[in-house]
């Protein structure tokens, strides 16, 4: 489409050029009017249809008119007839390639039009969107007035009629009919001329004759007279200039018209005028011979009183679109609510007059000013439609007026409306009641007895107020609502919700699904789901184990719970439940969904119910195996052809794909089947698969060809990767099948991490917060019990205060499950036949860290941080070098975490899982040493915790906590910092 736009700018542009003036003469009957560009080189003839002149001559790119030298028409006197002229008659190229045909010039500008309006409609402006933030609290949105007058062609159409009045210029194709036959005149009945860029048409026998600025009647005149013959002159197509169009327009830039064209034209092609452009002060700069000339047009004089603006564009005009100034919007009870445009000083009277006055349901005696005050605050005035004063002051920057209406209900009726016999006007009697208007004739047999819906607003103005109550009890007399003038009640058929406004309406809950009354409720407080819920309700086909409840908040309408319960428990009075207001009541038909079937190799083949999003641990909990599940899998049957997008999330979950580097071998898995230690003792996620309703789970042996171990091999070795393993793989295996360390790797720092040593920590860990908890229980129960004074007792709960913090942090630490006292030479071989050359387990990761230049110091010290290894430096040396303690230091328990993952303290030197070489298995704990005198290796960090006062008997528990939170905290900065 661009293209097609390009190409007809360039041609069109390229046709006000034509350097030569051309005559040709014609058959009786016209030629069409396609669309076919001449382009002349001024010496060599040659023509093209590109734009550029080809040829030898020197100066081969046409000037603009007036600008070329010799330009200058010979004669002083317009429309003088001039010699014969003797110049060659131009040579017509028609490019096929270049032609745009009148079918699909009209397919063009409809299409331009379609679009132009679609993108209009859909646009809103900063000054549309700044109205609407006060008004949408009242139900109002305005647009702003005119601007969509300005939607439709955007390109300009060449063969259009035109009148006496047109000016002629350069490019026009004019057609000259003789009229009778005079004797004596050798001239064709039809000539086709064209106005060459000097202005100038050449009859063929008479002569050149100069018709630029004249109008079509003035040029046939003139040539009339010269040729002594009555004629007739027409225009066939029109020429075509640039003007261009700036400012607050959707597609600034030159636009190609016609002289046909008005200012409205040009603005169309420039796509329209933005929200941010002035309607009423458009400006039209022209280039006349006594300098240049301002046009000023104010849309509105069209748009509102009809009067034309048809200031024809001539070649070079500017039309230059400035932002808009002053606004205000108008809404509520006028005929043309929008947002106009001020100009001067407008009044209230002035603006109702450009909506259109106001309607007949406008209330005189309530209107509203909504204005902005000094760009500082918003205020609001008020006043009567009747006041002359008020109507005639004059009207400020982004006024907002809202006319209200009158109440659409008589002050001396109540309105029925809804889904009922007979809705409309009823006339109100004072003492009149709810019983008096509704009988029996008023209902159609699927009226919802359960629900209607009073809609008061008595006295007028104040705010509205919604009233539930349920018809059936107004009809059997067990509950009656006095009426009020002007309500409005509202009834609905059953089943139906959707036009129930619960933002509003919150004394009602809603029951759907599979039951025999659905719809909307009144609700009544203190109602219980038994009231609901009886025999009658239950259709063949409800589903009487399975039913939920959606407990909303009344605010958001979010589900803030869900309440499950059997329909069975409610009927057989096992159970009751208390309904909330906007409760929504869901039952369920008996077979909802098809149930999975598990079979293979477990103790109790059956059949379990399906809900949704049941994951595939949801089914197998509960299921007995037969056999280890580390040698089972579950091999997973689906009807792919009932739900295709399932089916392809469940080979999204299950396509596990691992590259073995050892033996460039990769494995994957089979894309039904789930490995049961992947799934139930990894815990992994991927394989944790949704399942679809009917799906058959079959429990069958691993061959021993599928059991897969893996570990992963990270950090500084020469190829990083995953590993499959076996029951004898130890870590020099691996090590080796990554093709061993790399320069400036630091084995004396290798982290494992190890899944079994994560669990054993966990309930390490969870065993001393339970001991904690309970210890903490017996003390606060003690707190409780004792006789203390006021001071005593503040002391005692201060201290179980900061008890309880401490456990709750130590609630929330993690784990690292990493393997410490490994020590893995720089030679690989030497690792081989080593006490620390551990089997290897399914999961483990391995992460060999780079070579560390500084000592790390983390605590209560003034300096925190990394500081530079120096051989030979004490934990005392670096504790110094970090400014010492500080006075929260618990210098008595000071402990060093050594790049190998083992802790020394003060009193000894503790890990939680060490590896012994010489008993060759995992210990608790090693030999003392004195912590201040210990001399420091790369990446050995200094611990300095916090005192903290707790009971003795607690004190070695805390230190394994703090020892435990430091050391995950650690492996997690190396790991981060490879």
């Amino acid at each position: 489409m661009r293209k097609c736009l390009s190409l007809l700018t360039i041609i069109a542009f390229s046709a006000t050029f034509i350097p030569e003036a051309s005559a040709e003469t014609l058959p009786a009957v016209p030629a069409g009017t396609g669309t076919n560009i001449i382009l002349q080189s001024q010496q060599s003839g040659t023509a093209t249809a590109t734009g550029t002149a080809t040829g030898t001559s020197s100066s081969s790119t046409p000037s603009l008119p007036g600008m070329e030298a010799g330009n200058t028409p010979s004669s002083g006197k317009p429309g003088a007839v001039e010699g014969q002229s003797v110049e060659s008659s131009p040579v017509e190229i028609t490019n096929p390639a270049t032609e745009i045909t009148p079918e699909i010039e009209q397919k063009l500008e409809n299409l331009n039009e379609a679009t132009g309006t679609a993108a209009f409609n859909t646009e809103t402006s900063s000054i549309e969107a700044g109205f609407y933030t006060r008004t949408k609290a009242l139900g109002i949105k305005l647009k702003q007035f005119g601007y969509n007058f300005f939607t439709g062609k955007k390109f300009p159409a060449l063969s259009i009629p035109v009148d006496k009045t047109y000016v002629l210029g350069p490019g026009d194709e004019l057609f000259l009919y003789v009229i009778g036959n005079p004797p004596n005149l050798d001239i064709s009945k039809i000539t086709r001329l064209v106005v060459d860029r000097e202005g100038k048409i050449y009859i063929p026998g008479f002569g050149v004759f100069y018709v630029w600025g004249k109008t079509l009647g003035e040029a046939e005149t003139i040539i009339s007279k010269a040729l002594g013959v009555n004629i007739k002159l027409t225009v066939g197509r029109l020429r075509t200039f640039p003007v261009y169009v700036s400012g607050e327009v959707r597609n600034p830039g030159a636009v190609v018209v016609t002289g046909a064209n008005t200012v409205i034209d040009a603005i169309t092609m420039a796509g329209g005028i933005k929200g941010t452009g002035s309607l009423r002060n458009v400006i039209v700069r022209r280039t006349t011979p006594s300098g240049v000339k301002t046009i000023h047009i104010d849309f509105y004089k069209l748009l509102l009183e009809g009067k034309p603006v048809n200031t024809r564009l001539k070649d070079g005009d500017v039309i230059f679109v400035p932002p808009i100034k002053k606004v205000a919007g108008i809404g509520g009870g006028v005929r043309r609510p929008a947002i106009y445009e001020l100009k001067g000083n407008e009044t209230l009277r002035d603006l109702i007059k450009m909506a259109g006055g106001i309607l007949p349901s406008a209330y005189r005696y309530k209107v509203v000013i909504q204005r902005y005050n000094n760009n500082e605050f918003l205020e609001v005035v008020e006043g009567s439609l009747s006041d002359k004063k008020f109507v005639s002051q004059q009207l400020h920057d982004g006024d907002l007026i809202v006319i209200k209406k009158v109440i659409s209900v008589p002050q001396n009726a109540v309105m029925v409306e809804g889904y009922t016999a007979y809705p409309g006007l009823y006339e109100y009697k004072p003492g009149m009641k709810l019983s008096n208007l509704l009988k029996p004739d008023m209902f159609l047999l699927d009226t919802n007895m359960k629900f209607g819906l009073i809609l008061r607003q008595y006295p007028p103005g104040t705010p509205p107020e919604y009233i539930t109550f349920a018809p059936e009890d107004v009809m059997n007399g067990e509950n009656d609502i006095p009426l009020m003038p002007c309500d409005t009640i509202f009834l609905y058929r059953f089943g139906t919700t959707k036009n129930v406004d619960f933002n509003k309406v919150k004394n009602a809950f809603v029951v759907e699904g599979e039951i025999k009354y659905p719809g909307v409720y009144a609700y009544k407080k203190g109602m219980k789901l038994s009231e609901l819920l009886v025999p009658d309700m239950i259709s063949i086909n409800t589903n009487l184990y399975y039913a939920e409840i959606d407990r909303r908040d009344p605010q958001t309408l979010d589900i803030k719970e869900i309440k499950e319960f059997a329909p069975i428990d409610i009927l057989n009075h096992k159970l009751d439940i208390e309904i909330k207001p906007l409760d929504v009541i869901k039952f369920y038909p008996k077979f909802v969904f098809s149930p999975i079937k598990i079979s293979g190799a477990v103790k109790n083949p059956h059949f379990i119910p399906y809900h949704k999003g049941m994951k595939l641990t949801d089914a197998l909990s509960g299921i007995e195996f037969k056999g280890d599940i580390k040698n089972l899998k579950a091999d997973i049957y689906r009807e792919l052809s009932k739900d295709a997008k399932s089916a392809s999330a469940l080979e999204k979950a299950q396509n596990i794909k691992v590259q073995a580097e050892s033996g460039a071998e990769t494995i994957k898995s089979n894309i039904t089947s789930i490995y049961l230690y992947d799934l139930l003792m990894k815990h992994n996620p991927d394989v944790n698969i949704t399942l679809n309703p009917g799906d058959r789970i079959v429990i069958r042996e691993v061959s021993p060809e599928e059991i897969v171990e893996k570990v992963s091999v990270s950090g500084y070795v020469k190829n990083p990767g995953t590993f499959k393993i076996t029951s004898k793989t130890t870590l020099y295996d691996v090590l080796k099948a990554a093709g061993g360390f790399r320069e400036n790797a630091y084995p004396r720092g290798i982290i494992i991490l190890r899944n079994s040593v994560k669990q054993m920590e966990k309930e390490r860990l969870s065993k001393a917060i339970l001991q904690m908890r309970q210890e903490l229980e017996k003390e606060q129960a003690g707190i409780m019990q004792s006789d203390l004074s006021q001071q005593e007792l503040a002391a005692r709960q201060s201290a179980f205060e900061s008890k309880k913090k401490l456990l709750e942090l130590m609630e929330k630490t993690q784990v690292s499950g990493r393997i410490t006292g490994i020590v893995v030479p720089g030679n690989l071989e030497k690792l081989k036949n080593s006490p620390y050359n551990i089997l290897l387990e399914d999961g483990d990761q391995i992460i060999v860290p780079k070579k560390p230049s500084s000592v790390l110091v983390f605590g209560e010290v003034y300096n925190p941080g990394a500081i530079v290894y120096r051989k030979g430096m004490t934990v005392k040396d670096y504790l110094k070098l970090c400014g010492g303690l500080t006075k929260d230091a618990d210098s008595e328990n000071i402990f060093i975490i050594k790049a190998d993952g083992t802790t020394i303290s003060s009193d000894r030197t503790f890990s939680f899982v060490t590896w012994n070489s010489r008993e060759r298995r995992f210990l608790w704990g090693t030999p003392e040493e004195k912590i201040l005198s210990y001399k420091l290796q790369p990446g050995d960090a200094v611990i300095v915790p916090t005192q903290i006062h707790v009971p003795t008997m607690w004190r070695p528990l805390i230190k394994d906590v703090i020892q435990i939170i430091y050391q995950s905290a650690l492996t997690v900065y190396t790991v981060t910092h490879i």
